[in-house]
């Protein structure tokens, strides 16, 4: 259902604290901030994200608390309460200090499980876009729909910053877009999850 979009909502969330980085990458909440593209209730969530409700709120509470969603509407159904929520930022972003220094509490196993949510969530949306008939590997050309890949790139300081660069302007770009685009109903929602670092040598453990 249509939802008012009259709220407010800051450019970054930064996550400064190892605290709230644990509380924001767990699987589950991760699948609600993706499926939060606009105001939902509990109800709308678990539908779109294929979970039981009752095991939701707990999952919303904790977001709530550290204000990475926020409560954008209330209303009374069947004498129940019923909340909407909203995304409280455009980004969520890791505070680099926190990956630095040796007296991080951001241990290997902390990084392991962020990343292990975050593809544990796209994993997920992937199954249910490819049992939606959503995904086509076999189209070629600019109108592919979907790019599933692997690579590698051996890069010089210089042309590691113009990628940066790059990446940077493309994300702003279509993040205008699609701001733009988020009342149109003539547009298809699309999830991206990007990883980029440095290639550990082959003798590496």
């Amino acid at each position: 259902m249509p939802k008012n979009n009259d709220y407010p909502i800051e450019d970054k969330f930064i996550i400064k604290d190892l605290d709230t980085l644990k509380k924001l990458t767990n699987p589950q909440r991760i699948e609600i901030l993706q499926s939060l593209t606009q105001p939902k209730t509990v109800k709308e969530i678990a539908e779109e994200i294929e979970a039981d409700p009752t095991k939701l709120y707990y999952h919303i509470r904790q977001m709530e608390q550290i204000k990475a969603i926020q409560v954008v509407e209330t209303n009374i159904v069947s004498g129940i309460v019923e909340k909407t929520y909203a995304v409280t930022a455009k980004e969520y972003i890791v505070d680099k200090t926190l990956f630095s220094g040796e007296d991080t509490e951001f241990s290997e196993d902390d990084f392991s499980d962020m990343v292990n949510a975050i593809f544990s969530s796209t994993q997920k949306m992937a199954a249910r876009a490819a049992k939606a008939g959503l995904i086509n590997l076999n189209e070629e050309g600019p109108k592919r729909t979907t790019a599933i890949m692997s690579g590698h790139f051996q890069l010089t300081e210089e042309q590691l910053e113009k990628f940066g660069t790059k990446m940077q302007e493309i994300m702003t770009e279509f993040g205008e877009y699609s701001e733009a685009n988020q009342n149109s109903e003539n547009t298809v929602g699309y999830r991206y999850t990007i990883a980029f670092f440095p290639q550990p040598p082959a003798d590496s453990d």
